[in-house]
């Protein structure tokens, strides 16, 4: 569950960087990649399954900077950095999880 908090974080920072610090199609991949993360994450909390979808945007992440080409260095290193930990934490700490189940709410 700490993971999809963590996405859930991450999402928003890229919304954050997508509302104040970046422009053009940066500013637009950035909003759409933020909340796709964060709806994704809150989703997943629900049905556990659909937080692997969010290994796909943390790829989409990292890629992101160079496929679009991104002119504002500060954003591109950003949207890397929360790629690999969106990455990551869908991945191999979901996977470290599976094993031990989660304790109900009280």
């Amino acid at each position: 569950m700490l993971s999809r908090w963590f996405n859930a974080v991450l999402g928003a920072w890229l919304v954050v960087v997508a509302l104040f610090a970046s422009k053009g199609a940066e500013a637009v991949n950035n909003l759409l990649l933020g909340c796709g993360i964060f709806l994704i994450a809150f989703l997943a909390m629900g049905v556990r399954p659909l937080g692997r979808l969010n290994a796909l945007l943390g790829a989409w992440a990292i890629a992101s900077p160079f496929v679009l080409g991104y002119h504002d260095a500060a954003a591109g290193l950003s949207d890397v950095a929360v790629g690999v930990l969106v990455f990551a934490s869908s991945l191999f700490f979901e996977r470290r999880a599976e094993g031990h189940p989660e304790s109900p709410a009280s």
